[in-house]
């Protein structure tokens, strides 16, 4: 069996990532470890695999349908691939990206065949469950970013979409709000079955009733999101006290709906939304936010690609999941 990473830390008394640092010559450890982690290294026959000038990682952007990936959240991607571009110099790769716009998913799978890459990085944001048996006939290191899945054989990196929720209906909870609703989107995508999952998992721990006349299901694009909205709001006289909407996009569409039908934001109904979009800040009234941490998503998807790529021997799936941050303006009523 050739020699591991491991096996030279544990011979070296020192940590994996001195290993690492040592063995592509980064600072972070002193002349003396690094002589005797090089030399352990050679006597066991450790090939290290050190990118060439070369050396590449493959964005891939997937948009089957659009109504989830589109201009709208073209700041929020910007930030993944800036994230991923400053890892990706650190370790020497070039960053190149693709991107699929309503392509079957057969012919994405084809295409991606046929990239000259070290390692790629998915934006899977859109892609379902039973959509990844056709990537494992793919021949290249794959991860995930913007979705997980719990079965799957690849790695993911995403937000924790459990954790973020909670930490918004613990807010609301806070600010007095016992009747609480959920603006969910009408495309299902792995991000929002989380947020659903988090959203009713919160409420049971504060011991608040999860109202199925407070659901309302809405398109997640923009305009059409005011539209169906629109069509809640006409159909029903009783509102909760506050709506967590899943993504700030169908927060905009929700406010908008809710002034047309002569609702105060936040004096008659609270609104709280997910993402943090640009736009957050300057919407009227400032809409409170999960800030997602995406610069972060992006590093640590290309330092565990580029992991997977250097040492095959030991790769084992993970599900990486980042905390999010309660970004609080003036959208939210204290009751």
């Amino acid at each position: 069996m050739p020699a591991r990473i491991i096996d030279i830390a544990k011979e070296a008394s020192v940590s994996q990532s001195a290993v690492s640092l040592a063995l592509n010559n980064k600072p972070g450890v002193s002349d003396d470890v690094r002589k005797n982690i090089v030399a352990i290294a050679e006597r066991l026959g450790y090939r290290n695999i050190v990118p060439s000038e070369n050396a590449t990682i493959k964005l891939i952007q997937i948009a089957k349908h659009g109504h989830i990936i589109n201009e709208w959240h073209k700041a929020f991607i910007n930030e993944y691939m800036e994230g991923i571009e400053i890892a990706a110099k650190k370790w020497n790769y070039k960053l190149e990206v693709s991107f699929f716009n309503k392509t079957p998913i057969e012919e994405i799978i084809a295409a991606i065949k046929e990239i000259d890459a070290d390692g790629l990085i998915i934006l899977g944001t859109e892609l379902n469950t039973y959509e990844l048996n056709g990537f494992t006939e793919i021949d290249k290191p794959i991860l995930f970013i913007d979705t997980y899945f719990p079965l799957s054989v690849f790695d993911c990196v995403d937000m924790d979409n459990v954790d973020s929720v909670f930490k918004v209906i613990q807010y609301l909870y806070s600010c007095g709000h016992r009747k609480i609703g959920l603006v969910k989107s009408r495309y299902e995508t792995r991000n929002f079955k989380m947020r659903e999952f988090g959203f009713r998992e919160a409420m049971e721990y504060f011991s608040l009733p999860v109202q199925e006349k407070f659901i309302v299901c809405v398109d997640p694009t923009y305009n059409q999101s005011i539209i169906d909205m629109e069509e809640y709001l006409s159909n029903n006289s009783e509102l909760p006290t506050a709506f967590f909407c899943m993504n700030d996009i169908i927060s905009y569409g929700c406010i908008k709906a809710l002034k047309a039908h002569n609702y105060q934001i936040p004096a008659d109904v609270s609104v709280i939304g997910f993402d943090d979009l640009p736009s957050s800040s300057i919407t009227d009234p400032p809409l409170s936010t999960v800030r997602v941490s995406s610069h972060k998503i992006g590093q640590r998807a290309l330092e565990k690609l580029v992991d997977r790529i250097k040492n095959p021997q030991d790769y084992i799936p993970e599900n990486i999941l980042v905390s999010g941050k309660l970004v609080i303006r003036d959208s939210v009523k204290h009751i």
